[in-house]
């Protein structure tokens, strides 16, 4: 299970407060079968190329919320000249 700490800035963190979830513990339903993985987070106002972006670990089910308007890219999918590339 995914550390609380893990979902800052996800859109569905709203749910892992006890008050809006409507449960005691306050949990994202995503949390239980999520994991850590490996991401490159690009913000929609930026352009490529991207290679000198850093990875960074975040739960598989994150996603960017209100102002934070970030994607995050699995590694390979950045080719060799920096172009997040469809797959």
């Amino acid at each position: 299970m995914i550390d609380r700490k893990h979902c800052a800035g996800c859109r569905a963190n709203y749910y892992n407060s006890p008050s809006t979830s409507g449960s005691n513990d306050g949990m994202c339903w995503m949390r239980k079968k999520g994991k850590m993985v490996w991401r490159i987070p690009i913000g929609l106002w930026e352009s490529p190329p991207y290679k000198n972006k850093k990875k960074i670990r975040v739960p598989d089910c994150w996603h960017g919320s209100g102002s934070n308007k970030t994607i995050m890219v699995k590694p390979d999918s950045i080719n060799k000249d920096g172009y997040w590339k469809w797959l």
